[in-house]
């Protein structure tokens, strides 16, 4: 949200590809149709921002760079809101070192009243990350998909 990995290119973060069609063309910005508004959300996001600890010469320290992220998140929480209105529900994933980070970032959005955003704990022990630079595999997609289905079907939403 608000740090690339190892503190690598300050400039560009998720926040700078989000809204893109294409990623690499700046100002391409991606329309959703007007009337399209999805059921759930699922957002992940965070593992750069937390995976290697703090350079010297960064503008953060640990607390810094938490206050940032869970601000950060819970704009980017509300810009969807705004985006696909109450009647969708929006899942923040927590995982590993900033699992704490987004729980939080869910508990303060739910006591403004907004119970429409869930958090999900994504428990690790048996994800491989042979992907490409330690991300999920096929077999982790195939992990997350079971778990994150199991979780999605108990949420009150009508499909």
């Amino acid at each position: 949200m608000v740090r690339n990995y190892n503190g690598g290119r300050p400039d560009v973060t998720y926040r700078t590809f989000c809204d893109r069609a294409l990623l690499n063309v700046s100002g391409d910005v991606w329309r959703t149709p007007g009337t399209w508004r999805p059921h759930l959300v699922v957002v992940n996001l965070g593992t750069n921002d937390f995976s290697t600890a703090v350079n010297p010469g960064e503008p953060w320290t640990p607390d810094s760079l938490a206050a940032a992220y869970r601000g950060a998140y819970g704009d980017f929480l509300q810009k969807l809101r705004t985006r696909y209105g109450a009647a969708t529900t929006i899942v923040a994933v927590g995982t590993g070192e900033f699992a704490g980070q987004v729980q939080q970032v869910v508990e303060t959005r739910n006591d403004v009243g907004d119970s429409g955003i869930r958090y999900w704990f994504l428990d690790r022990p048996d994800l491989d990350f042979l992907g490409r630079h330690w991300h999920y595999s096929a077999h982790d997609d195939r992990v997350i998909s079971e778990r994150l289905t199991s979780f999605a079907v108990g949420l009150p939403m009508s499909w």
